[in-house]
């Protein structure tokens, strides 16, 4: 009885923070991007520099609109990627994902699933 109530709190858990991308049309994806040879991050060039312009040219090869650009977590960054918030009208998360990885200037992307309580 003790392992059934478990069980029953683990789906209902499940359940309650499922993914919810059926409620969103859009598709979200957290990326890292690889900086450029020859490019440098800095706040500027990051805002309004070639590397914006990189990141932009990204997104519209995937018909996407970058929505932020994480200039403090990628400036702190080791490696030099650069982390990038991007939003397709025309593509699932999932769809959106796949298509940027297949790009060798994306080290990775990630589908941003919204969850929320029932």
């Amino acid at each position: 009885m003790k392992m059934l109530k478990i069980i029953v709190i683990f789906v209902l858990i499940f359940m309650v923070l499922s993914s919810t991308e059926a409620d969103n049309p859009k598709g979200e994806v957290l990326a890292v991007l690889r900086t450029p040879a020859g490019m440098t991050l800095t706040e500027e060039s990051l805002k309004d520099g070639k590397i914006r312009r990189y990141i932009e040219a990204i997104a519209e090869s995937e018909n996407a609109k970058v929505m932020g650009v994480f200039d403090s977590l990628s400036l702190a960054n080791k490696d030099g990627n650069i982390f990038v918030f991007f939003v397709s009208d025309s593509k699932t998360s999932e769809e959106l994902a796949e298509a940027l990885r297949a790009n060798p200037n994306v080290v990775s992307a990630s589908p941003n699933r919204q969850n929320r309580l029932l």
